[in-house]
Order: C-alpha cells, then structure tokens, then sequence
C-alpha cells in the first residue's frame, strides 16, 4: 500500500513539474543539451536531466550500451543511469518488471515502482513502457520531490518515444 501511495505520489509530482516547467522553462546549462544529444541520442532529453543535476556541473553523459545511459558530474560521481531492457512483449514486461522492485507489484495506475533507497541522495524507479522495462537510478544527488518529478518525466519520455513504440 505504501509502495502505491509513493508511486502515485510522484505522478501527481511529475504533473507539477511538468507545468512548472511549462510554466518557467527549464534552465538548461550552457552544453548539456548537446552532451546529451551526442552522448545518449533518444534515450534521454536535457531539460528532464537540467532538474535533476541542478547545482552541479555535469561532465560527462554516455551510452556504455545501446539501451543505456550514464550522466557525470564534475566531481567524477555519476550521478544518472538508465536503461531499457526488452521483453517479447508488454505482458512479459509487466510480469517481470516488479521484480526489481522493494514491494514486488507495480503500481496499476502508472505501471510503475520504486527499488529500496539507503538514503536521501539515491532514487531507482522502474517502469513498463510496452515490451520494454525501464529503470531510472539517480545517486548522491539530494532527492527531492522535484528530482522525482524528472526521473518521472524521463520515464514518460521513453515511454511515448520511437524507441519503445517498436
């Protein structure tokens, strides 16, 4: 029960920041679009990442596989990394997904959940985006409802891209 009130609790967050940040624009740093379009062409978008990484200067963003992302900062932590895993088809995804995740079942709603959290500077969210798994892990960055609200975002953007649509 409590795996779904958080897991809902962050959609209605990716809500708010999807207005705020229709509402102010997201501040994207000088470079990091074209870090991201060169490093992870159509898995990630920087404005998403611009909220996540606020603060801190990102180095580094880089496919080490095809269905896979990293993101540096300047300290050398990494500080992102996602990555799609394809299934045969949407049902196996759905089976197999809440696997990875602390309550084992996926929120109905958002066909989504969250993987257990040491602390307040690590986030893992995993997600079904058709026949594709998604998982979405932010470290020692400080998570906070806005942080959330972008590993969210970054979800809903894999999920309505070309890429998990085939």
């Amino acid at each position: 029960m409590g795996e779904q009130v958080r897991t809902r609790s962050a959609a209605a967050l990716t809500a708010l920041v999807l207005v705020t940040m229709a509402a102010c624009g997201t501040d994207v740093p000088a470079g990091l679009a074209d870090k991201v379009k060169s490093g992870c062409p159509d898995l990630l978008r920087p404005e998403p990442l611009a909220v996540i990484t606020k603060g801190f200067v990102v180095s580094e963003v880089n496919s080490p596989e095809t269905n896979g992302c990293h993101v540096f900062v300047s300290t050398g932590r990494k500080a992102l990394s996602m990555g799609l895993v394809a299934y045969s088809s949407p049902e196996e995804s759905e089976r197999l997904t809440p696997m990875l995740c602390t309550g084992g079942e996926l929120d109905a709603e958002t066909k989504a959940c969250t993987a257990g959290t040491v602390d307040d500077e690590t986030y893992s969210l995993h997600a079904v985006a058709g026949r594709w798994s998604v998982g979405v892990s932010v470290f020692e960055i400080p998570v906070t409802d806005e942080v959330k609200g972008a590993v969210q975002q970054i979800v809903e953007d894999l999920r309505s891209s070309e890429k998990t649509r085939g």
